[in-house]
């Protein structure tokens, strides 16, 4: 029966078909956050809007998917509880699944080398899923990431030196333009 159950799980994760939370977090995790990130304020975070809800649910993507609440009115950083939101009367677990079809709007969050994204169908979002590459970001987004951790606490700050090389870079080829 377990083998019956894992094979299931398989075939769902290799399908395209997105079943829990934590497929969909580990998904965007692995592919949008460089391995030597291990800041838990620059994890992916996917909005999910929905019809005739006032309010909407964030999903923090790691390794260990945090899904929180978030009022129409709220302030950056307060979040609200389950039993007191618009999805009262589902479990965190599944509500993503149970309301895929009222799916409004999607958004991914930018953070760091994320750029914002948006999809307005559950349809789209799980084909931008199937897009992505489990094997993690390109090696041009994970430079930066790679430069800094070896540079972060030399002496004179060459945190600085880099910024202003690359700087200069990108003057210099906006001059040639």
């Amino acid at each position: 029966m377990w083998y019956i159950r894992r094979e299931m799980k398989r075939v769902a994760r290799e399908g395209g078909t997105y079943t829990t939370n934590e497929q969909i977090a580990r998904r965007v995790y692995r592919s949008l956050k460089t391995p030597s990130d291990s800041d838990r304020t620059t994890d992916p975070i996917v909005a999910f809007h929905f019809k005739g809800k006032d309010d909407y649910i964030l999903m923090r993507c790691n390794k260990a998917p945090e899904i929180s609440i978030k009022g129409k009115d709220q302030i950056a950083g307060e979040v609200k509880f389950f039993a007191y939101s618009d999805f009262k009367e589902y479990d965190e677990r599944s509500v993503l699944f149970r309301l895929k079809e009222d799916v409004s709007l999607i958004e991914l969050y930018s953070k760091g080398a994320i750029k914002k994204t948006t999809w307005d169908s559950w349809d789209r979002f799980c084909r931008w899923l199937d897009s992505l590459d489990a094997e993690g970001i390109q090696i041009s987004l994970k430079l930066p990431c790679l430069v800094y951790e070896s540079v972060n606490h030399l002496k004179p700050s060459m945190q600085n030196y880099i910024v202003e090389a690359i700087k200069a870079a990108l003057k210099n080829s906006k001059d040639e333009e």
